[in-house]
């Protein structure tokens, strides 16, 4: 028997139940059958799933009164309200710490808040130094070597040289 590597064992393994209810696709259905045929250890988890269901099987149901639902839904709105006055600035100090953490170990995704807020920041501030740059009057270093007087500005002179293009004093001879 061939020894798997314990990611390949790690994926398969996370797929097992998907596989036993057959909701994932056939090709990987064959590949996870054949995986199962060579790995003891992920089959032994296969039929730990197999023993579960027959099981559940055999167990009656439980069956819920009609204001179940409707019931669950208010305690938890109670609970939820009650933590949130209780620990309101804390908790959302707490979370932030978190998403903190989350982002400093690289799970970085779209949908961070503090990442979001990041890359918002970031296009606000290049938005306003590209729309709202100081005149580059204000960014020269040498303002003294500023000329800004109308003699000044007539004085200038634009010189230009005309080069013209001379015969070569030898010439490459054609063979």
């Amino acid at each position: 028997m061939k020894k798997y590597d314990s990611n390949v064992c790690d994926s398969i393994s996370s797929q097992l139940s998907a596989y036993f209810d057959k909701q994932i696709p056939v090709w990987k259905r064959h590949l996870i059958k054949r995986h199962l045929d060579r790995c003891p250890n992920c089959a032994s988890k296969f039929n730990a799933i197999q023993k579960t269901d027959e099981f559940l099987q055999f167990v009656e149901p439980i069956k819920a009164s009609d204001s179940f639902l409707s019931d669950v839904l208010q305690q938890a709105t109670a609970v939820n309200r009650t933590n949130s006055v209780k620990h309101g600035s804390m908790k959302r100090f707490g979370t932030y710490v978190e998403s903190m953490q989350g982002w400093l170990r690289g799970k970085i995704r779209a949908y961070n808040p503090v990442f979001m807020l990041g890359f918002v920041f970031g296009v606000i501030i290049m938005i306003g130094a590209t729309l709202y740059s100081p005149p580059i009057e204000k960014l020269n270093p040498y303002p003294q070597l500023l000329i800004n007087s109308a003699e000044a500005q007539q004085d200038k002179i634009i010189s230009f040289e005309v080069i013209s293009q001379q015969e070569p004093k030898r010439r490459l001879k054609n063979r």
